[in-house]
């Protein structure tokens, strides 16, 4: 009898779209994605996967969430905005949980990152999130 082949889902996508989704009060000005954009924008979102491989059919993925304001309780306040949103975002397809959450923390970035004249702050948090493999 062969082994079951599993196959988990890309998250990386599923996180940045559930962060747009959460964030929606700061959606006109607010960029989110797994990488920066090319020219800095006044509010920015970064989703990092620190995870390594699995085994099994429940991966738990490690994430790091950057955020970027051209004001630090702004800036602070979208991370736990997001945090918050997060915390009840799992619906089991294929994401079934979000924990061990910490942060926020300030980032002293160097250089500097600026926007107009305006320098930006930057905050991160990380958490771990549970995903379901499915049969390949």
């Amino acid at each position: 009898m062969r082994p079951l082949a599993i196959k988990f889902p890309s998250s990386d996508g599923l996180i940045v779209t559930l962060l747009r989704a959460g964030l929606s009060a700061y959606a006109a000005e607010l960029w989110v994605s797994r990488k920066l954009p090319e020219r800095p924008q006044q509010r920015m979102v970064t989703v990092r996967n620190d995870s390594g491989p699995e085994e099994g059919t429940q991966a738990r993925r490690r994430y790091g969430i950057n955020v970027w304001s051209n004001d630090s309780v702004e800036a602070e306040q979208i991370c736990l905005d997001a945090m918050a949103f997060l915390r009840t975002a799992a619906n089991g397809q294929p994401i079934t949980m979000f924990d061990n959450f910490s942060g926020p923390y300030e980032v002293e970035d160097d250089p500097q990152m600026t926007v107009a004249g305006k320098d930006l702050f930057h905050f991160y948090f990380t958490f771990r999130c549970s995903v379901r493999a499915s049969n390949a």
